[in-house]
Protein backbone atom coordinates (compact mmCIF):
# COMPACT_ATOMS: atom_id res chain seq x y z
CA UNK A 1 0.00 0.00 0.00
CA UNK A 2 0.53 3.38 -0.50
CA UNK A 3 3.90 4.58 2.34
CA UNK A 4 3.24 7.83 4.23
CA UNK A 5 6.18 10.29 3.41
CA UNK A 6 6.43 13.13 5.65
CA UNK A 7 7.36 16.60 4.05
CA UNK A 8 7.78 20.25 5.90
CA UNK A 9 6.10 23.21 3.76
CA UNK A 10 6.90 26.83 4.55
CA UNK A 11 4.30 29.26 3.69
CA UNK A 12 4.78 31.90 0.68
CA UNK A 13 4.78 35.55 1.38
CA UNK A 14 5.47 36.59 -2.08
CA UNK A 15 4.17 34.82 -5.54
CA UNK A 16 4.71 35.75 -8.91
CA UNK A 17 7.36 34.83 -11.17
CA UNK A 18 10.11 36.48 -9.94
CA UNK A 19 9.29 35.42 -6.38
CA UNK A 20 9.13 31.69 -7.69
CA UNK A 21 12.16 31.63 -9.77
CA UNK A 22 14.24 33.14 -6.16
CA UNK A 23 12.69 29.67 -4.53
CA UNK A 24 14.11 27.66 -7.22
CA UNK A 25 18.01 29.12 -6.70
CA UNK A 26 17.43 28.38 -2.94
CA UNK A 27 16.57 24.83 -3.58
CA UNK A 28 13.45 24.93 -2.88
CA UNK A 29 9.97 24.42 -5.23
CA UNK A 30 6.76 26.36 -5.44
CA UNK A 31 3.84 24.71 -4.55
CA UNK A 32 0.28 25.52 -3.64
CA UNK A 33 -1.66 23.10 -0.94
CA UNK A 34 -5.91 22.90 -1.67
CA UNK A 35 -8.71 20.54 -0.86
CA UNK A 36 -9.81 18.72 2.28
CA UNK A 37 -10.28 20.89 4.73
CA UNK A 38 -7.89 23.25 3.83
CA UNK A 39 -7.73 26.88 2.05
CA UNK A 40 -5.79 27.12 -1.12
CA UNK A 41 -2.47 27.72 0.46
CA UNK A 42 1.22 29.01 -1.10
CA UNK A 43 4.07 27.41 -0.14
CA UNK A 44 7.49 26.00 -0.61
CA UNK A 45 9.56 22.66 -0.35
CA UNK A 46 13.06 21.56 -0.10
CA UNK A 47 13.26 20.40 -3.39
CA UNK A 48 15.65 17.26 -2.45
CA UNK A 49 13.57 16.39 -0.10
CA UNK A 50 10.60 16.52 -2.04
CA UNK A 51 12.35 14.43 -4.79
CA UNK A 52 13.06 11.52 -2.43
CA UNK A 53 9.32 11.76 -1.10
CA UNK A 54 8.32 11.37 -4.62
CA UNK A 55 11.07 8.01 -5.24
CA UNK A 56 9.71 5.71 -2.80
CA UNK A 57 8.01 2.59 -4.49
CA UNK A 58 4.81 4.31 -4.30
CA UNK A 59 6.65 7.13 -6.74
CA UNK A 60 3.97 9.63 -7.36
CA UNK A 61 1.10 8.15 -5.36
CA UNK A 62 2.80 8.17 -2.49
CA UNK A 63 1.04 9.44 0.29
CA UNK A 64 2.11 13.16 1.90
CA UNK A 65 1.61 14.16 5.58
CA UNK A 66 2.66 18.14 4.71
CA UNK A 67 3.75 19.74 8.03
CA UNK A 68 3.03 23.42 7.51
CA UNK A 69 3.63 25.70 10.48
CA UNK A 70 2.59 22.83 13.39
CA UNK A 71 -0.54 21.28 11.07
CA UNK A 72 -0.10 18.40 9.44
CA UNK A 73 -2.35 17.57 6.41
CA UNK A 74 -2.58 14.41 4.65
CA UNK A 75 -1.89 15.20 0.73
CA UNK A 76 -0.83 13.28 -2.52
CA UNK A 77 1.01 15.41 -5.19
CA UNK A 78 -1.03 16.54 -8.32
CA UNK A 79 -0.26 18.49 -11.43
CA UNK A 80 3.47 18.30 -11.58
CA UNK A 81 5.27 20.51 -13.92
CA UNK A 82 8.72 19.81 -14.95
CA UNK A 83 11.80 21.18 -16.63
CA UNK A 84 11.54 19.89 -20.29
CA UNK A 85 15.18 18.78 -19.79
CA UNK A 86 16.57 19.56 -16.40
CA UNK A 87 13.98 16.96 -15.24
CA UNK A 88 13.12 18.72 -11.79
CA UNK A 89 10.28 19.93 -10.74
CA UNK A 90 9.48 23.16 -10.94
CA UNK A 91 5.89 23.52 -9.81
CA UNK A 92 3.00 21.10 -8.12
CA UNK A 93 -0.26 20.95 -6.61
CA UNK A 94 -0.96 19.17 -3.15
CA UNK A 95 -4.08 17.94 -2.81
CA UNK A 96 -5.29 17.27 0.63
CA UNK A 97 -7.46 14.04 1.32
CA UNK A 98 -10.25 12.53 3.65
CA UNK A 99 -8.67 9.21 4.55
CA UNK A 100 -11.99 7.79 4.63
CA UNK A 101 -13.40 9.16 0.62
CA UNK A 102 -12.41 7.52 -2.16
CA UNK A 103 -9.67 9.51 -4.57
CA UNK A 104 -8.75 8.20 -8.28
CA UNK A 105 -5.18 7.45 -8.86
CA UNK A 106 -2.96 5.90 -11.73
CA UNK A 107 -1.92 2.99 -10.58
CA UNK A 108 1.51 1.21 -12.58
CA UNK A 109 0.93 -2.17 -14.77
CA UNK A 110 4.36 -4.35 -14.80
CA UNK A 111 4.57 -7.62 -16.21
CA UNK A 112 6.13 -10.74 -14.58
CA UNK A 113 6.69 -14.50 -15.86
CA UNK A 114 8.20 -13.06 -19.62
CA UNK A 115 10.16 -15.64 -19.79
CA UNK A 116 7.09 -18.04 -19.26
CA UNK A 117 5.53 -17.26 -22.70
CA UNK A 118 4.54 -20.40 -24.67
CA UNK A 119 7.54 -21.05 -26.47
CA UNK A 120 6.52 -19.83 -29.94
CA UNK A 121 8.21 -16.88 -30.69
CA UNK A 122 5.07 -14.91 -29.70
CA UNK A 123 5.78 -11.06 -28.90
CA UNK A 124 4.45 -9.48 -25.83
CA UNK A 125 2.64 -6.01 -26.56
CA UNK A 126 1.79 -3.97 -23.55
CA UNK A 127 -1.26 -1.24 -24.14
CA UNK A 128 -1.37 -0.11 -20.67
CA UNK A 129 0.67 0.85 -18.25
CA UNK A 130 -1.13 2.47 -15.64
CA UNK A 131 -5.07 2.01 -14.71
CA UNK A 132 -6.96 4.23 -13.21
CA UNK A 133 -9.19 3.40 -10.05
CA UNK A 134 -11.03 4.78 -6.94
CA UNK A 135 -9.54 3.58 -3.48
CA UNK A 136 -9.20 5.04 0.25
CA UNK A 137 -6.03 6.88 0.43
CA UNK A 138 -4.16 5.13 2.81
CA UNK A 139 -5.54 1.59 0.82
CA UNK A 140 -3.46 2.96 -2.52
CA UNK A 141 -1.55 -0.16 -4.28
CA UNK A 142 2.21 0.58 -5.25
CA UNK A 143 1.33 -1.10 -8.77
CA UNK A 144 -0.47 -4.48 -10.03
CA UNK A 145 1.33 -7.42 -11.86
CA UNK A 146 0.06 -8.96 -14.79
CA UNK A 147 1.55 -12.78 -14.84
CA UNK A 148 2.60 -13.85 -18.45
CA UNK A 149 3.18 -17.58 -17.94
CA UNK A 150 1.44 -19.75 -20.29
CA UNK A 151 0.08 -17.07 -22.53
CA UNK A 152 0.20 -17.71 -26.68
CA UNK A 153 0.40 -15.98 -29.62
CA UNK A 154 -3.38 -14.26 -29.57
CA UNK A 155 -3.84 -14.40 -25.78
CA UNK A 156 -4.92 -11.16 -24.04
CA UNK A 157 -5.09 -9.83 -20.74
CA UNK A 158 -7.59 -7.17 -20.20
CA UNK A 159 -8.39 -4.99 -16.71
CA UNK A 160 -11.03 -7.14 -15.39
CA UNK A 161 -7.94 -9.71 -14.49
CA UNK A 162 -6.62 -7.14 -12.45
CA UNK A 163 -9.67 -7.13 -10.06
CA UNK A 164 -8.00 -9.51 -7.45
CA UNK A 165 -5.32 -7.35 -6.56
CA UNK A 166 -7.92 -4.37 -6.09
CA UNK A 167 -7.95 -3.29 -2.38
CA UNK A 168 -11.05 -3.54 -0.53
CA UNK A 169 -13.71 -1.18 -1.59
CA UNK A 170 -11.64 -0.16 -4.49
CA UNK A 171 -12.99 0.15 -8.04
CA UNK A 172 -11.22 0.29 -11.53
CA UNK A 173 -12.46 3.78 -13.51
CA UNK A 174 -11.76 2.67 -16.75
CA UNK A 175 -13.94 0.12 -18.95
CA UNK A 176 -13.11 -3.67 -17.39
CA UNK A 177 -12.44 -4.96 -20.76
CA UNK A 178 -9.86 -2.42 -22.07
CA UNK A 179 -6.72 -5.00 -22.86
CA UNK A 180 -3.77 -4.32 -20.89
CA UNK A 181 -1.07 -6.80 -22.51
CA UNK A 182 -1.74 -9.16 -26.43
CA UNK A 183 0.57 -11.66 -27.05
CA UNK A 184 1.31 -11.18 -31.14
CA UNK A 185 2.68 -13.26 -33.84
CA UNK A 186 5.99 -12.87 -34.29
CA UNK A 187 7.10 -10.54 -37.42
CA UNK A 188 9.28 -11.86 -39.97
CA UNK A 189 12.60 -10.59 -41.26
CA UNK A 190 11.44 -9.49 -44.28
CA UNK A 191 8.45 -7.85 -42.84
CA UNK A 192 10.67 -6.01 -40.35
CA UNK A 193 13.24 -4.80 -43.52
CA UNK A 194 10.21 -3.66 -45.37
CA UNK A 195 9.12 -1.35 -42.53
CA UNK A 196 12.50 -0.49 -41.44
CA UNK A 197 12.80 0.73 -45.42
CA UNK A 198 9.11 2.97 -45.04
CA UNK A 199 10.70 4.08 -41.96
CA UNK A 200 13.48 5.79 -43.71
CA UNK A 201 11.73 6.92 -46.60
CA UNK A 202 9.50 8.74 -43.92
CA UNK A 203 12.33 10.12 -42.61
CA UNK A 204 14.10 11.43 -45.52
CA UNK A 205 11.21 13.38 -46.72
CA UNK A 206 10.79 15.24 -43.62
CA UNK A 207 12.30 19.23 -43.22
CA UNK A 208 16.37 19.34 -41.83
CA UNK A 209 17.35 18.92 -38.24
CA UNK A 210 16.87 21.87 -35.82
CA UNK A 211 19.98 23.74 -35.46
CA UNK A 212 21.55 24.17 -31.90
CA UNK A 213 20.77 28.02 -31.98
CA UNK A 214 16.94 26.27 -32.80
CA UNK A 215 17.25 23.78 -30.02
CA UNK A 216 18.76 26.53 -27.30
CA UNK A 217 15.91 28.59 -28.32
CA UNK A 218 13.26 26.21 -27.73
CA UNK A 219 14.42 25.18 -24.25
CA UNK A 220 14.61 29.07 -23.61
CA UNK A 221 10.89 29.10 -24.97
CA UNK A 222 10.50 26.43 -22.39
CA UNK A 223 11.58 28.01 -19.50
CA UNK A 224 9.34 30.92 -20.40
CA UNK A 225 6.43 28.96 -20.92
CA UNK A 226 6.57 26.72 -17.44
CA UNK A 227 7.30 30.26 -15.36
CA UNK A 228 4.34 31.59 -16.70
CA UNK A 229 2.64 28.03 -16.04
CA UNK A 230 3.45 28.39 -12.66
CA UNK A 231 2.70 32.17 -12.19
CA UNK A 232 -0.85 30.91 -12.79
CA UNK A 233 -1.03 28.21 -10.75
CA UNK A 234 0.10 30.63 -7.84
CA UNK A 235 -2.02 33.45 -8.55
Amino acid sequence: MSKQVKLSASKRTHQGKGAAGRLRKEGRVPAIMYGYEVEPTAVSVDALELYHALHTEAGRNAMIRLEIEGETHLTIARDLQIHPVRQETMHLDFLAVDRDSQISVEIPVHTVDEDEVAPNGGVVNQILYSVPILVRPLDVPNSFEISLAGLDVGDVKRVEDLTDQLPEGAEFDIDLERTVVTINAPISEAELEALEESVGAGDETTGAEPTAEGDEAAEGEGDGATDESSEAEEA
